[in-house]
């Protein structure tokens, strides 16, 4: 053991030399090392090790290398911290052999690029595991069957196809390249084209890259990769791929969502926040998941994530019937609460909040309704929601309703146009001091 504490002592001195996402990882590294070394011999040994492994997991798709090395030799039933009398793999009761999972760990560990995630200062032991993955590969991959890799492909591409905009870069960089995964253009373009409007760290490399692609591949391959892309759906944390689909049906009602409507209208979604927190800020406190005297303060980070993450497990709570979590799904819930609210959850929040009677959140979620924005477009439901907020003299619920009245929405309920009740909330929003319900006015109304 004392040999492991020296070299993490030396690790934290230079510490500071890796960028931000490194000191975290940093930490998370490490507490799961700790807590796997210390499970050692303890009555709770295996829920020690179930949590260092989580930790582990959760560190490896954020982007760091060594979790994800570590996790290979997990997998591999190597000695996780050689020259120590420590825990073997095999020893913890767990943690079964498995080829194809370590297979996949140390792919992503041997193909991370610390410039993909930001990365510009690796730290020496970050350097380290890379290589050392790239040596594990070769040694794991030869014991293999070909259908075993295949299938660690398979699992490369389920991890970091559920992750950020840097993982979808990722994987079109290593279809495109042939590296760790099998060299497919198609698929790299697929991957590219969900990559692109995913953040500014990945849109413009993966917009350079998609057209490069673009003019080197047949027309009919671009238009395969764009289908891909459109029907392209993340696949289920770890922690649900057990559930039955019956079970997910049942108790999973946001996700009965289309991901593809979700992903057609992120964009839209995105403008139509403009950045602004404030509307997430008073949703999250109309449901009751913030409670300040104040309702004009707004939340800092730390306490909009905490709302955020309460809002989350209350999500997974409700699914399961509100019943007590065990301590499986206790942990379950914890995957869950990521403190960042997903476009599902998103829209739920704005139904719950405007169920509350929260003017703002009516507003949101009456446009959601009528743009089909991570709903079903619905032209009556988005006109009834929109007035209940009206009604609370709430202006830009007057202004949208207005508009919807003079443009109408074509739905399996549709709102019909009409210019008399289209004048009418614009002439409200006006009243109630919204400067773009006079213009408005001017622009369809002729009161003359």
């Amino acid at each position: 053991m004392m040999a492991w504490r020296r070299i993490r002592g030396v690790a934290l001195a230079g510490l500071m030399a890796g960028t931000a996402l490194s000191a975290q990882a940093f930490a998370d590294y490490e507490n799961a090392l700790e807590t796997y070394i210390a499970a050692k011999g303890q009555q709770d040994v295996q829920s020690r090790v179930i949590g260092a492994i989580d930790l582990w997991q959760k560190s490896a798709l954020a982007g760091d290398v060594r979790s994800a090395r570590i996790l290979g030799d997990l997998y591999s039933h190597q000695n996780l911290v050689p020259g120590d009398d420590d825990m073997l793999p095999e020893e913890t009761g767990v943690v079964l052999k498995d080829s194809v999972e370590a297979l996949a760990w140390y792919t992503i560990a041997a193909t991370h690029d610390f410039d993909d995630y930001q990365q510009k200062t690796p730290l020496p032991a970050e350097i380290g595991a890379r290589i050392a993955a790239q040596r594990r590969l070769p040694l794991v991959r030869e014991m293999m069957t070909d259908g075993q890799v295949v299938a660690a492909q398979r699992r490369v591409e389920d991890l970091l196809g559920g992750g950020s905009g840097f993982d979808l870069l990722r994987l079109g960089k290593m279809r495109a390249q042939g590296i760790g995964l099998p060299k497919s253009n198609v698929e790299a373009l697929k991957y590219l084209y969900l990559a692109k409007g995913r953040g500014r760290g990945t849109s413009a490399a993966a917009s350079t890259m998609v057209g490069t692609l673009e003019t080197l591949m047949a027309q009919t391959d671009v238009a395969a990769a764009k289908t891909l892309a459109e029907e392209w759906q993340p696949p289920l944390p770890d922690t649900y791929a057990s559930l039955t689909k019956s079970e997910r049906d049942a108790k999973d009602q946001l996700t009965k969502l289309q991901f593809q409507e979700i992903r057609a209208a992120l964009d839209e979604l995105t403008k139509e926040f403009k950045g602004d927190e404030e509307v997430v800020d008073k949703a999250l406190r109309a449901v009751g998941f913030f409670f300040d005297e104040n309702d004009n303060n707004k939340l800092d980070k730390a306490e909009r994530v905490a709302a955020i993450k309460r809002f989350q497990t209350s999500l997974f709570i409700d699914r399961r019937g509100g019943r007590p979590l065990s301590n499986e799904e206790r942990a379950m819930a914890s995957d869950v609460a990521t403190g960042i609210l997903d476009p599902l959850q998103t829209v739920e929040l704005m139904r719950r909040a405007a169920e509350r009677g929260h003017a703002p959140s009516q507003h949101i979620y009456g446009v959601m309704l009528g743009r089909g924005i991570g709903t079903k477009k619905d032209g009556v439901a988005a006109i009834e929601m929109l007035k209940r907020a009206a009604d609370q003299d709430y202006p830009l619920a007057h202004y949208s309703a207005g508009i919807f009245y003079v443009e109408g929405i074509i739905a399996e309920r549709p709102l019909q146009q009409s210019i008399t009740e289209a004048c009418f909330h614009l002439r409200m929003a006006g009243y109630l001091k919204y400067e773009p319900g006079n213009k408005a006015q001017k622009a369809y109304c002729n009161f003359d």
